[in-house]
């Protein structure tokens, strides 16, 4: 029995030691999103709005995914959008010469990343 309660101690002890080396910093992701081609500003800033509302709803690790985040050390479930993300529009012109427009998403994502201090 005090061989078992030297374990657990031990155990706690070095689990505590760990956890006190790591430290989580806050990264940001900045990204700009592009719609498909819209044939009006007006279309073109609706697919924007609601990629972008998408996004807003969107868990943590879809994030990740849809803005490809990759970071070994992320904490995923930290992942959030900042506020200020907003849509803008662009015209294009095709080699034919035909005018298209494309939504632009502006989004600032933050997330944790733990490292060893180590």
């Amino acid at each position: 029995m005090k061989t078992l309660t030297s374990l657990l101690v031990t155990s706690v002890l070095l689990i505590s030691a760990t956890a006190a080396n790591a430290s989580n910093f806050e990264r940001h992701s900045k990204d700009i999103l592009t719609t498909e081609t819209a044939s009006s500003r007006a279309e073109a800033y609706q697919l924007g709005t609601s990629k972008l509302s998408q996004l807003q709803s969107a868990s943590p690790r879809q994030l990740f995914n849809e803005l490809d985040i990759f970071s070994i050390d992320a904490v995923v479930s930290s992942a959030h959008l900042e506020d200020g993300s907003f849509v803008t529009v662009q015209e294009r012109m095709g080699a034919n010469g035909k005018l298209g427009y494309v939504g632009l998403v502006n989004v600032d994502v933050s997330y944790n990343e733990e490292r060893d201090d180590d």
